[in-house]
Parts: structure tokens; C-alpha cells; sequence
């Protein structure tokens, strides 16, 4: 159950409280619905007319990935770390000034980058497209940094106790500024590449380690850890013991940490028999991950749900499961297709987990506490049960008719159908969003701050 603040210190006011979370958050559905999404459909569709996953070049490909990890978990991110942690510790926000300049330079960097890449990715002579790419990372970089550096210190000045939850976010921030930094240097070995060879390997080498950083270092992190604030509020689930939650933060956080070293390690000694060892470090995460989130029953009937968000938190949970599934089960793959390493399986793998845990997390935590935020009661609003069947149909359909590929090529004349699926569900659901963010709010005594933002 919320607890009211009748026995604790008060927050100190600020002018940013009810508003913070609002460029960011609509900056995120701005960039999702261009260079995120509606960019990934025309590149499936490209695949799909090819008939493979390595006909697009993978300089656009990477300006599509860094768009929808810096433009759409990132700016999510930076949005509800304002608005949430400072609340969580019972604090206001340390240096509020930088937050315009966080926005900016994520913004920015993130504009320079992509038309950076993507030029590249399309054959675009000159320099300069090197140039922007570079600049356009490193201030984001710079922009990780100033975030990160004001939640710490945020955190210090609060004098809260070191609780699992901050855990989460403290690794969530890292891995952040981490993702950040390697995507710089990745980007650099990338786009100055003199040979194909060079340029094959490293991405060969480093793009999937860069994958593993960012989703389940970053994106994975932040989201059980404010899952674990959250959930037993919203919905009102069990919540994991401290002990058992800093078990699984020690797992998630080693299992990280080794996938990215012998991945990187093997492709050095080429040597497939350190390939085997990353069995282990997918088991860590796979079984941090349990550990965390088993004690929620998500798998029942929520105890407290709404006609919104519910349905969304439930169903991303599910997909994280199955993605972590088909990742234990890729040797098994190797084995009975025969294929040595499978793009579509691969590939396939790492939407379950971006699109259906990490975009349905993002949609359903948004659309729960965003009305909450501008006094507006979610039940005056519609269910989203559009926006959710066709953003599960698609996550599905990508999925299986990804991994069909390496069966037939009949499935890459379908495939594309996904993408169309996402994106509609993505738009539908995105102008609700910007809608509620910037319509008119509630007023009136019976308006408060929403419980689901209370310190637990």
C-alpha cells in the first residue's frame, strides 16, 4: 500500500515537479514515430525485398539503433529519472538549472548522430558525415554524464538508505553512461574504416556486446528496478525481499559484465569453444531476472489493475521471459537449423526483448502515471486495447516470421507486415500521450500528487 509522508522529512518544493518528465517524454514519441520506428519499418521492408538481413548497410542500421536507444529509452529514461527518483528519495532534484541542458544536448547529439550515420549508411560523400556522427555521441555523452551525475547527487544529499531499488537505478546509470561511451568509440572503429575486412570486423566483434550493454545492462536494469518501486503500488504485488532483490541485482550486473568479455574474448582468440562459456553469463541474467521478478505473480490476476496500464505491464513481462528463453535455447537452434550463427534468430531475439518488454514497459508505465501526473483520472481516458493487440501482433509476428526466414524466403515477403503492425500501435498510442501531456489538466482540491509517484 502508498504511505503518506506524515512521518518522514517533506520534500522540499520545485518549480520542475509536475513538468520535468514533459520535453523529454515527448521528444521520445517524436523520435520513435520518425528515425525510430517508422525508420525501422522502411529498412524491414528493404530486408524484405533483398531477401536478407545484411543487404541494408550497417551504418543506417546503427543510426536506427542509436535512435531508438538514445531518442526512446534514453530520453524515457532521463524524462522519469527527474520526475521519479528525486520523489523516491524524498528530496528535490540537485542542480534543476541542467536539466534544459540535459534535454538539449541529448536532442541535439542525437539529431547530429543519426543524420551522421545515416548519410554514411546511405553512400553520402564527404568528411563531414563522420564528423557529425561523432560530435552528435559525444554530446550525448557529455549529456549521460550531467543526468547521471545530478542523480548521484541528488541521492547523496538526501541521506535515504541504500535500498535495492537505488541499486537498480545506480547500475541503470552506469550501464547508461557506459552504452553511451562505447557507442562513441564503436561508432569512431565503424565509420573511419578504410577495408570492408576492418569495418566486418568490428562488427563482428563489438556490436554485440554494444547490444548486450545497452538493453540488458542499461534498459533491463532500469526497468525491474523501477518495476520493483512501482509495481506493488500501482498493482499491488508482493514486493521482493531486499535480499533476494540485491541477490539478483549482483547477478543481472555480473552476467553483463562476463557476456560482454568473452563475447569480446572469443572473437579475439577466435576460438568457438569460448563461444560455450556464454552459457553462464546468460544464465546469470536469466536467473537474476526470476529472482526478482517471480515473488510479483505476474502470471495471475493483478490484485489492483486498471483498464490501461495492467494489461501492458503483464504482457511485458511475458516477452522478457521469452526472450531470455530463446536466448538460452540458441545453441539448440545452431544445432537443428545448422546455421553457425543465425542473423534471424539473433535478431529476433533482441525484438522480444526491445520491443516486447522494453516499448510495452514504456507504454503502460507512461500511460498509468502521466495522466496521474496532470490531475487526470485514468479511467476518464480509453484502454489502449488497440494500441496493445496490434503492438503484441506484430512483436509476434516479427518474431516468428524473423526466425522463418532461415526456413523459407517466402517470410521475408510477410515480414514487413510487422513493422506496419508496431507502428501503428506506436502512433496510436504515442498521440494519446502528447495529448494528455500538453491538453488541459485538472484542477480543483480533490487533485493531488499521484500515489504511484510516493516513496514506498
Amino acid at each position: 500500500m502508498p504511505v503518506t509522508l506524515s512521518t518522514t522529512r517533506p520534500e522540499p518544493p520545485s518549480k520542475y515537479r509536475g513538468t520535468v518528465h514533459a520535453p523529454f517524454f515527448t521528444a521520445a514519441v517524436l523520435s520513435v514515430l520518425t528515425v525510430g520506428a517508422s525508420w525501422g519499418v522502411l529498412i524491414l521492408w528493404r530486408i524484405a525485398f533483398d531477401e536478407s538481413f545484411t543487404g541494408v548497410s550497417v551504418h543506417e542500421i546503427n543510426a536506427h539503433g542509436y535512435a531508438q536507444i538514445t531518442g526512446w529509452v534514453g530520453l524515457f529514461v532521463m524524462g522519469f529519472g527527474y520526475q521519479a527518483f528525486p520523489r523516491l528519495w524524498r528530496t528535490s532534484l540537485a542542480a534543476p538549472r541542467l536539466v534544459p541542458v540535459v534535454l538539449t544536448a541529448t536532442v541535439c547529439g542525437l539529431v547530429m548522430a543519426v543524420i551522421g550515420m545515416g548519410a554514411a549508411g546511405y553512400r553520402v560523400d564527404g568528411g563531414w558525415t563522420v564528423s557529425a556522427a561523432l560530435v552528435g555521441n559525444a554530446i550525448v555523452l557529455a549529456g549521460s554524464l550531467i543526468f547521471a551525475g545530478q542523480l548521484l547527487a541528488t541521492y547523496l544529499r538526501s541521506g535515504a538508505p541504500m535500498r535495492a531499488v537505488t541499486g537498480f537505478i545506480g547500475s541503470g546509470l552506469l550501464w547508461l553512461v557506459a552504452q553511451a561511451a562505447f557507442g562513441l568509440w564503436h561508432t569512431g572503429m565503424t565509420m573511419m574504416a578504410t577495408e570492408r575486412s576492418d569495418l566486418l570486423w568490428y562488427i563482428s566483434a563489438y556490436q554485440a556486446p554494444l547490444r548486450d550493454v545497452q538493453i540488458h545492462g542499461m534498459a533491463l536494469l532500469m526497468v525491474l528496478g523501477l518495476s520493483s518501486h512501482l509495481l506493488p503500488q500501482m498493482f499491488g504485488v508482493a514486493k521482493t525481499p531486499e535480499r533476494r532483490a540485491w541477490s539478483a541485482l549482483m547477478l543481472i550486473n555480473a552476467g553483463v559484465v562476463i557476456e560482454v568479455v568473452v563475447f569480446i574474448a572469443y572473437r579475439w582468440a577466435d576460438d568457438h569453444r569460448l563461444a560455450a562459456l556464454l552459457m553462464l553469463p546468460w544464465l546469470m541474467i536469466a536467473g537474476g531476472v526470476a529472482a526478482m521478478v517471480l515473488p510479483w505473480r505476474l502470471w495471475r490476476r493483478l490484485p489492483r489493475t486498471d483498464h490501461r496500464s495492467g494489461k501492458f505491464v503483464r504482457a511485458a513481462y511475458g516477452w522478457l521471459a521469452l526472450s531470455l528463453v530463446m536466448l538460452l535455447l540458441m545453441p539448440v537452434y545452431q544445432f537443428i537449423s545448422g546455421i553457425a550463427f543465425s542473423h534471424a534468430y539473433y535478431g529476433a531475439i533482441r525484438h522480444a526483448i526491445t520491443v516486447g518488454f522494453v516499448s510495452m514497459m514504456i507504454m503502460g508505465i507512461s500511460a498509468r502515471v502521466v495522466p496521474a501526473l496532470r490531475g487526470i483520472q485514468p479511467g476518464t481516458l480509453g484502454s489502449l486495447t488497440g494500441p496493445f493487440i496490434l503492438l503484441n501482433t506484430g512483436c509476434a509476428l516479427r518474431v516468428s516470421l524473423q526466425t522463418l526466414t532461415d526456413w523459407h524466403p517466402f517470410f521475408f515477403s510477410v515480414v514487413g507486415i510487422s513493422g506496419l503492425l508496431e507502428l501503428t500501435a506506436l502512433a496510436w498510442w504515442g498521440t494519446g500521450l502528447l495529448r494528455v501531456l500538453h491538453g488541459s489538466a485538472a484542477s480543483g482540491p480533490g487533485v493531488s500528487r499521484p500515489a504511484v509517484l510516493r516513496p514506498a
